[in-house]
């Protein structure tokens, strides 16, 4: 009786366990796009007052949600914007790399590279809504 106790116990953590880590890879995009519009000012701020440690912290934020956005746009076979979220991720770690070594020119030189980058991919999968807000489109 105690070994069955034992064994069910263990498998309602090991599926707790696995339903929070599915809930953390696959976060709503709206939650990681608002994520990304608080990132990218701050980035910009600190780049502009030459900040690199809080501009490479930043960077590095933003890899991160590029790399989810990667992951929502793969499943729906979006081309363009799986190649657009790699590429984004290429350019926020090249920021980081300009940042930390205090290479702000470079930095700023990528910072608008990142800003076409996400400007093509909203103008391809992005509408608004009347009253406000957006709606993707794959």
């Amino acid at each position: 009786m105690n070994r069955k106790l034992f064994f069910i116990a263990i498998l309602i953590a090991a599926l707790a366990v696995g339903a929070t880590a599915f809930a953390q890879q696959h976060r709503p995009y709206n939650e990681i796009m608002k994520d990304v519009a608080a990132t990218f000012p701050s980035l910009k701020k600190n780049l502009d007052g030459n900040n690199g440690a809080a501009a490479a912290e930043d960077a590095a934020k933003l890899q991160k949600f590029f790399t989810e956005t990667e992951a929502f746009w793969a499943p729906l076979n979006t081309q363009d914007a799986v190649r657009l979220s790699k590429k984004a991720q290429e350019v926020a770690a090249a920021i980081e790399t300009a940042a930390k070594a205090n290479d702000m020119k470079t930095a700023n030189a990528s910072y608008a590279t990142l800003q076409r980058a996400c400007g093509s991919c909203h103008s391809a999968h992005r509408d608004e809504i009347t009253g406000g807000g957006y709606t993707i489109k794959p």
